[in-house]
C-alpha cells in the first residue's frame, strides 16, 4: 500500500515537472518506476513519450529499471529497439538524398524493417549520400483548406502546404537535395480525399518545379475508381519513376512493380530449435478483432505445443492475456531492434496474426504465416507473393489450418529486387532532362 501510495506521488510530480524542468520530471519518474511492476501501462508509455522527443539515454535509464524483474522480455525487447533508434547515424554526404517517409524512429517493428530496407538501397544505388528524413503530419489529412493545390497551385499555395503537412525544414530539404525520393508505405487508404492526395505528394510536386529528381516507391497506393485515380494517372505520368510495393497497386496505376523494401534485409541464419507461435495484431482492426485472432491464436499454440510469443504494436490489447503468455513459457513484448526481432522469429513455427510487415519478416525468417485480410488489398497480394502466406479470414479453423501450414515445406527463394537499378535511372533521367533542356 505504501509504495503504491509513493509510486502515485512520484508519478504527479513527474507529471507536474514534464515540459518545465526534464531532470526532475527523469528523476520521478524512475522513482516511479521503481515501486512498479514491470507491465505498468502508464509506464510502458512513459517510455514511448521519450523516444518520441528522441530522449533516449533517459528512456534507456527507464528500461534499466525494470530489466532487473522483467519476466515477459517486454523492456529487454524494447531496450534493444531503444539502443538502435539512438544509435541510427545521421548521414552527411552526397549526393543529398530528401527521403520523405513516417517509418524511420516508429515503435512498429515493420515499419522500421521497410524503412531500413529503402535506406540500405539507397546507401548502395548512392555510396556515401547524405539522407534527411522528415515524417508527414497525418492530421492533414482531417483538416480543410481555404484553397486546392490538386489542380495548377500557385509555388506559394504549394510551399504553404509542404511545410504544414511535413514540417518547417521541408522546403529548405528539396531544395538543397540532389534528389527527392517519398515512400507512401501504407499512409493511403481509401478514404484519402483528393485535396490529401495533393497534400502527401506536396513533396514530389515541389520536387518536380524545381527541377529535382525525384521517385516515388515502397508503397500500396489504393485504386479509387474516380476523380482520384485520374489525379494519380496525371501525376504519375509527369513523374515518370513511380514504383508500387505490390503488383495489384502496380498493375491498377500502370507504374513499376518493386516489391517491399522490407524484403530487401539479409535473411538471418536457420535455427533448427523452432517452438513459438508469433501472434500479432492488424493495423487497421478493432480491439474486437484482435482479441479474436489472439484466441484461436492460443487455441493453436496449445493443439500444437507452442509457445505463444507477443511481439507487436499494440501488444496492450492483449493484456488480459498476458499471465497466460507467461504461464506457457511465452514472451509478451510490444517493440524490438531489427536484430532481436530476427533472433526472436527465428525461434518461431507459425506466425498468426494481421501485421502485413511481420508476415513479409516472418516470410525472411522462414516461418509461415495465417494471415487476416485487414481492410487493404495488401495482405492479399502478399499471399499470392509469398508461398508461405496463406490469408484467412475470421471465424476460420485457426488450429487445423496451423496444422495444415505446418505439414508442408518451409522454403522460399527470394527474387531479385532491383531498386538501386530503379533509384539510379531516375537520378540519370533528371540529369539527361536538365541537360538537354
Amino acid at each position: 500500500m505504501i509504495s503504491a501510495l509513493l509510486a502515485s506521488f512520484h508519478w504527479g510530480l513527474a507529471k507536474h515537472f514534464r515540459g518545465r524542468d526534464e531532470a526532475r520530471h527523469l528523476r520521478h519518474l524512475l522513482k516511479s518506476a521503481r515501486m512498479r511492476p514491470q507491465n505498468d501501462p502508464k509506464m510502458r508509455r512513459s517510455v514511448d513519450a521519450l523516444v518520441k522527443a528522441k530522449r533516449f539515454d533517459d528512456a534507456l535509464a527507464l528500461c534499466k529499471v525494470f530489466e532487473t524483474r522483467d519476466v515477459s522480455q517486454y523492456w529487454s525487447t524494447y531496450r534493444s529497439f531503444v539502443e538502435e533508434a539512438s544509435a541510427s547515424p545521421v548521414t552527411a554526404g552526397s549526393p543529398r538524398i530528401a527521403l520523405f517517409n513516417d517509418t524511420d524512429f516508429r515503435v512498429n517493428i515493420g515499419c522500421r524493417l521497410t524503412s531500413q530496407g529503402l535506406k540500405h538501397a539507397i546507401l548502395r544505388t548512392f555510396p556515401g549520400a547524405g539522407i534527411t528524413s522528415l515524417g508527414f503530419r497525418f492530421s492533414t489529412f482531417h483538416e480543410e483548406f481555404g484553397s486546392s493545390i490538386a489542380s495548377d497551385p500557385t509555388d506559394a499555395a504549394l510551399h504553404a502546404r509542404l511545410l504544414h503537412a511535413y514540417g518547417g525544414q521541408a522546403l529548405e530539404a528539396i531544395a538543397t537535395a540532389d534528389m527527392v525520393v517519398l515512400q507512401p508505405e501504407g499512409s493511403l487508404d481509401e478514404k484519402t480525399s483528393l485535396e490529401g492526395l495533393a497534400t502527401f505528394f506536396a513533396p514530389v510536386l515541389v520536387a518536380r518545379r524545381l527541377g529535382k529528381p525525384c521517385a516515388i516507391v515502397n508503397g500500396t497506393i489504393p485504386g479509387y475508381g474516380d476523380e482520384r485515380d485520374a489525379y494519380l494517372a496525371r501525376l504519375f505520368t509527369s513523374l515518370r519513376f513511380v514504383a508500387a510495393r505490390d503488383e495489384i497497386s502496380a498493375a491498377h496505376h500502370g507504374v513499376t512493380f518493386l516489391p517491399d523494401a522490407a524484403f530487401l534485409r539479409i535473411e538471418p541464419e536457420d535455427v533448427a530449435d523452432r517452438d513459438g507461435c508469433l501472434i500479432t495484431t492488424g493495423a487497421r482492426n478493432k480491439v474486437d478483432d484482435d482479441v479474436a485472432i489472439f484466441r484461436s491464436a492460443l487455441a493453436a499454440c496449445e493443439a500444437l505445443g507452442l509457445r505463444p510469443v507477443v511481439l507487436t504494436r499494440a501488444a496492450g490489447r492483449f493484456a488480459e492475456f498476458e499471465a497466460q503468455v507467461l504461464a506457457q513459457g511465452g514472451i509478451f513484448a510490444e517493440a524490438a531492434s531489427i536484430e532481436a526481432a530476427a533472433a526472436i522469429l527465428s525461434r518461431c513455427r507459425l506466425h498468426i496474426g494481421g501485421r502485413y510487415h511481420m508476415a513479409i519478416f516472418s516470410t525472411m525468417c522462414r516461418v509461415p504465416t495465417l494471415l487476416y485480410d485487414v481492410k487493404t488489398h495488401k495482405n492479399q497480394w502478399l499471399a499470392q507473393y509469398s508461398p508461405l502466406v496463406r490469408l484467412v479470414r475470421p471465424g476460420a479453423d485457426i488450429p487445423a489450418l496451423a496444422a495444415e501450414a505446418l505439414s508442408g515445406p518451409v522454403s522460399w527463394t527470394r527474387p531479385t529486387i532491383d531498386y538501386e537499378g530503379f533509384l539510379r535511372a531516375a537520378y540519370a533521367a533528371a540529369h539527361a532532362d536538365s541537360r538537354a533542356g
